[in-house]
Parts: structure tokens; sequence; C-alpha cells
């Protein structure tokens, strides 16, 4: 399934050897070169990272240019990309790529960006908590077979470390957890990121990680907030101590508790004194657009190490259950695809697609930047309908959706949106024109079957609109 939302971002390419970058791509009888652009979205959202909604000011990411299998002889090694923090990147000066004048070339992208990596092997530690940002690696790999004529390329990173997230509050006998430490004991806290395959290996030094801690504000007050991205690996038997003031809290983790990269595990935790000592009360909550969430589970932990209490299913686990992109064969010229005719979409029986008027359609179709999509053309009253979506067993449903208009700042608002027959409510103004925003909306009833309709009336859709990347995810 591709993964094309649109949203800036442009990749720096990796040294080869000890330092120089390697421009071999230039010795190619090239003419009329065409600049490599790129854009980008992270596990599958556009213009996300673990620190928040936005890639941040100055973010650098490094990409390698090749052909063929490796990264033994790149065309272009380790150029570096910067942001203004909107998510386009560029270059300047040495680092900027031009594609070769005929044949294809494949992209491999990094973040953070490393000026000083030597051969393919980006050095990886999270020894150091103080700065989320720069310890969130990211990588990509899917940008194959482009050539000048191509378009704009898109890279979707995915993260390859994981991250547990603790919201700590004070419980009986605890008056205030300001002040407060969380130590991850004895983890490794370093590894190596093989660029040319994507693989994290050698996990090793371990040592006792701080997590970092910033104090909550507004309905969680006297809250703290826990971050810490760690080496995914076996967890297992591992300490979490938590120190305020003089007392210590420790939490021994279960047993098969396995960090994943990409995922995320989110625990709410109250710090309390019992009859039988203080406790460390650990329950399952919480979800995050960016990452894969996992569900922390509960247990109840003694102070000085001694477990106890008992163990609680947690709250289930966010899962994907539709994802829709529209294929591959949206055509660049008419006759364009029709909803109930098009063959090319990702998901299929039960599922069924169709117009929401007869008389007045939408339809498929794609163009020399952007991949196949909907179009809702302007000054017609037109809309698409999506039946037969199987969420049983699913709750807390989102549904998220990317829009661009034929136009620079249009309204979001005028492609209308239903599920199940109730309409939820969009706002904003939309960017550059063609360009894509992501959605999301939240408040949807759980159902077994579900049917999304989008749709636009003529007298407001005075641009014409796109539509892609239709994602419905749940609580199992």
């Amino acid at each position: 399934m591709k993964k094309k939302q649109l949203l800036g971002a442009a990749i720096a390419l990796m040294v080869m050897g000890n330092s120089c970058k390697n421009d071999a791509y230039r010795d190619l009888e090239l003419e009329n070169n065409g600049a490599v652009q790129f854009t980008s979205s992270i596990g599958g959202n556009v213009a996300t990272r673990v620190t928040g909604n936005a890639w941040d000011s100055n973010d650098a990411i490094g990409v390698f240019m090749k052909q063929g299998a490796g990264l033994n002889s790149p065309l272009a090694a380790n150029k570096k990309f910067t942001t203004g923090g909107n998510g386009n990147f560029s270059a300047t000066g040495t680092d900027v790529i031009d594609y070769p004048e005929t044949g294809t070339v494949d992209f491999i992208a990094y973040y953070p960006y490393t000026a000083d990596l030597v051969g393919t092997t980006l050095p990886v530690s999270v020894a150091s908590q103080a700065n989320l940002s720069a310890i969130d690696v990211l990588y990509s790999n899917n940008a194959t077979a482009l050539s000048k004529t191509s378009g704009t390329a898109n890279l979707t990173f995915t993260h390859k470390l994981s991250k547990v997230e603790f919201v700590v509050k004070g419980g009986n006998g605890v008056a205030d957890v300001a002040g407060l430490s969380v130590a991850y004991n004895n983890v490794n806290t370093t590894a190596s990121l093989d660029l040319a395959t994507g693989t994290l290996s050698a996990a090793a030094s371990p040592q006792n990680v701080t997590a970092k801690t910033t104090a909550l504000t507004g309905t969680q007050a006297g809250s703290q907030f826990v971050e810490a991205i760690l080496l995914p690996g076996d967890l297992s038997a591992k300490q979490v101590v938590f120190t305020v003031g003089a007392n210590t809290f420790t939490w021994t983790i279960p047993a098969n508790t396995t960090l994943e990269a990409g995922t995320k595990r989110t625990y709410d935790i109250v710090l309390q004194t019992t009859p039988t000592g203080n406790e460390v009360a650990v329950t399952g909550a919480g979800t995050i657009t960016d990452w894969t969430t996992v569900p922390g589970g509960a247990v109840n932990v003694d102070l000085d190490e001694e477990q106890g209490g008992g163990t609680d299913p947690g709250t289930g686990t966010e899962e994907e259950f539709f994802f829709e992109t529209f294929g591959e064969a949206g055509p660049t010229s008419n006759p364009r695809g029709r909803m109930g005719t098009y063959t090319d979409y990702d998901m299929t029986s039960p599922v069924v697609y169709s117009d929401s008027y007869a008389d007045s359609w939408a339809d498929i179709r794609a163009t020399s930047t952007m991949n196949s999509h909907v179009w809702l053309p302007s000054a017609r009253t037109t809309g698409i309908k999506i039946e037969g979506i199987n969420g049983t067993g699913y709750t807390n449903l989102k549904l998220s959706y990317d829009l661009a208009a034929n136009a620079t700042g249009a309204s979001a608002a005028v492609i209308k949106v239903r599920v199940n027959g109730v309409e939820k409510s969009v706002t904003g103004a939309l960017g550059t024109s063609n360009t894509y925003s992501s959605y999301t909306i939240e408040d949807i009833a759980a159902s077994n079957t579900l049917t999304v309709e989008f749709y636009a009336n003529s007298a407001e859709n005075e641009a014409g609109y796109r539509l892609d990347n239709i994602k419905l995810v749940g609580t199992k």
C-alpha cells in the first residue's frame, strides 16, 4: 500500500568512507538536469514527529541517491536538507542533488542528519533523553525507480526506535509529585542502524537512563509527564524507579514486555501509600497518531522493588482497519476512473465504492505530480460513498484523510463528511494550491459496519478539491 501523504520534506545523503561527500553522479553526461525535490510523511502521517505535529525549525535530514542494490557506490551521499519548520526541505551549494539525464534512481533518507557519518552505519544512542527530537531516529527507503520526469519524490519515514510515556500523579499519602525523577535501570543505550537495509542491531552499553519529565498544567496540573525513547527489545524484568524527594517507588516490568520499533506505550501512574507500603499503580491508556500505540496494562508495585498487586489487561490496542489510497492506476487524462468501475482500490469486498449522485460524479485521477486520488470538480454537486467497512470490535474510532484544493487558502469545510449518515464538522483553510493537508475526525460512534461519504455542493465548491488517503483506526 503506497504512502503518498504530501508534506514538504527532503533528504540528505550519507557520507561514504570517512567524510567526503560523493558526487559521482555529476561525472555522468548530464544536460538540463532537474534538481531533486522531496515531500515527506512520518509513520503514514503528514508533518508529524516525536516532539509534536510539526518538524522543528532547522531540522536536517540526510539522503543517498543510488542505482542498483546496496549502498556501495551511491551517486550522491549524505547531502544535507534543512527545513524552516514547515516540513519543506531544501539544500544549498554542494548539497543540491540533480537527477541524471537518463535512467532511474532510488533514495534512502534518515534523520537526524549526521555530518561526520562513517560509511553506511548510523550510530544510535539513547543515553541522554534531554532532547528527544535529537534521538528520534527516522528512516525512509520507499522512493524508488524515480527520474527527472517523476515530479516531486514522496518519502515515507518510519520511527526506528520505541517510545514510552507516563502521566504520573500523587495518590493516597503522596501530596504531590513535584521534582519527580524517573529512571530505567540497566537498559541498552547504543546500537547501529544499517542505512542500506534499515536494520537496527548491536544493542549494547547498558546503563540507567533518566527519562525526560515535564510538569503538566491545566486540568492535569500537579501531574508530571514522563517520556523516553528507548531501543527496541525485551524489557522483561527491567526496573523503573520513580523518586520523589526521599521516597522511591520501583516497578519491575512484567515478563513478555517487548518494545518494537515505531510503537509507543502509554501509562497513567499513581504514586501512593497503602497499609502494606508505598505502591505504584500503573494503568494502560492513551494513543498517538504518528506512532503505533501499544497499551501498557496495569500492575501494583511496592516500595523498594517488592512487586505486589495484580495485572490488568489494559485498554486495548489502536489499530488501522481501513486505509484507501486509490492505488496507482488513476489516469492522467480522459477517460478518468469512475468510482463504481475503478479496479485499483486498496480495500476490496465487502467494501463498495459508488457515486453519491448518479448524474453528477467525482472521478479518480492522477497528475504529473500527484498520485491517484479522488477529484471533486468545481461548480458541481458531487461526492463519493464507501460502504461495507468492517468495524466489528473497534471503539474510539477516528477517521483521517488528506485534502487539497485547486486554489490557495480554500476552505476545508467545503468538502463535507458523513459517517453512517451523521454529519461531521470540519474547519480550517487549506494551504498552497494542490498541496495536501491532513484532517482527523474523532467523534465517531462504534459500529460493526461503516459507511463514509465525502461530498460538496456546487454553490460552495469554487476551486475543485482532491481527496486521498482515507483511513479509519480504532481500539480493538
